[in-house]
């Protein structure tokens, strides 16, 4: 795997919006994008680290939501037996992002037990159509054919494991481990994904009218030391999250918007 120094990371994402086909999509504005997501389970960690880290990856005018002096990474994946872009025909579909906390720049999604703002550091899923979507609002999703996610869903405790590999190098591979158990206490949720690209900001804003939660979840987060999400955490690993969402919902729907 080809490694990458944090500091470097944002010059990095700068030439790749520099690219012929990032310029071609700058000539362009997108078109409106939204997605229906049904019948999905989820887990998504949240995990200490390092503020000045967190912060060169992290463009102005973003702010880093920080706690005890440190920002917060997230690790999310969700699996569905449905996803729909634009209103076309559903298909099966998984998602994988990583990201670090904001205070929220627009003052949306502001309660923190019901919403979170997130920077985009990755983004993977298994359906062209929905990177693809992404991409022309000039975010670098990567289609990543072999996403995986297992879960047993029965009552009680189950093995989780998810893992993404996408198929540019300059994306760390990284997969999730642990048990988890069945979601049951319910709740709406808002969560806003940012990204500063060549076109403007852009917000994913994803609304779950109900999502059920549970917090005990044991699980371990896996990557390459040397890739720029390993430098970000300070190793290998996460043994633990410190705080964990396990998630299970009928419904949700992501709504992207351009602000030049």
């Amino acid at each position: 795997m080809r490694t990458i120094n944090l500091f470097l990371f944002s010059s990095l994402l700068t030439a790749i919006g520099n690219s012929p086909a990032a310029a071609d999509s700058a000539t362009r504005h997108p078109g409106p994008l939204h997605v229906d997501f049904t019948h999905c389970t989820e887990f998504a960690g949240v995990a200490p680290i390092d503020e000045l880290k967190a912060a060169a990856l992290t463009p102005s005018p973003y702010a880093l939501d920080l706690s005890g002096g440190q920002a917060s990474l997230v690790v999310r994946v969700s699996d569905c037996e449905s996803i729909s872009v634009n209103g076309s025909p559903g298909h099966a579909g998984r998602v994988a992002h990583i990201g670090i906390e904001l205070i929220s720049p627009d003052g949306t999604g502001t309660d923190p037990y019901t919403s979170i703002n997130n920077y985009t550091l990755t983004f993977s899923s298994n359906l062209p159509a929905l990177a693809e979507g992404l991409q022309a609002f000039g975010i670098p999703a990567q289609v990543t054919p072999n996403l995986e996610y297992e879960f047993a869903p029965k009552k009680g405790p189950s093995q989780l494991f998810a893992a993404v590999a996408p198929e540019a190098e300059i994306w760390p591979t990284w997969f999730l481990h642990g048990t988890v158990t069945n979601p049951s206490l319910p709740s709406p949720f808002l969560a806003n994904w940012w990204y500063q690209s060549e076109l403007g900001q852009v917000k994913m804003a994803t609304t779950f009218p109900v999502i059920y939660f549970d917090f005990t979840s044991q699980v371990a987060f896996y990557t390459n030391a040397n890739n720029f999400i390993g430098q970000l955490i300070g190793g290998d690993a996460i043994p633990n999250f410190p705080v964990s969402y396990r998630g299970q919902y009928a419904h949700a729907s992501m709504t992207v918007t351009l602000h030049p």
